[in-house]
């Protein structure tokens, strides 16, 4: 049976499946976002013949321009702030809260931010930031 075809299961094996592949995809975005931040500290995209970092992931791993910027700007933040790749694998926070936090985190207020965001929906970190 095709993958993509999920008719056969039961509703239980179906909502099982999403919580295991999210759970999945998160760990997966956290191991991405610490191999980018690798890559991009060791400037190992300058051999591959790419201006940056930037440039080595839309042209060289095909990711769109928004989601290089999104991941790039993640690993950096996350480079600066370990704790982020974990709070990302775990779902603690998501992608987009990253992004959102990343301009504002200084080791004095990382901590406490980072704890704050925790479990927010976009719009609840765009008020804790205003």
């Amino acid at each position: 049976m095709p993958a993509y075809s999920l008719s056969h299961l039961s509703d239980r094996e179906l909502l099982r499946g999403l919580v295991s592949l999210l759970a999945h995809e998160r760990a997966t975005t956290a191991a991405v976002l610490a191999h980018i931040a690798e890559v991009d500290a060791r400037r190992l995209y300058l051999p591959a013949a790419h201006p940056s970092m930037y440039a080595y992931c839309v042209q060289e791993l095909g990711l769109s321009e928004d989601a290089a910027y999104k991941r790039i700007q993640a690993a950096r933040v996350a480079r600066q702030f370990p704790v982020i790749f974990e709070a990302l694998a775990e779902g603690r926070l998501h992608l987009t809260a990253v992004g959102l936090l990343a301009p504002h985190l200084i080791p004095e207020n990382a901590d406490e931010l980072l704890a704050a965001a925790a479990g927010k929906t976009k719009t609840e970190i765009e008020e804790l930031l205003a």
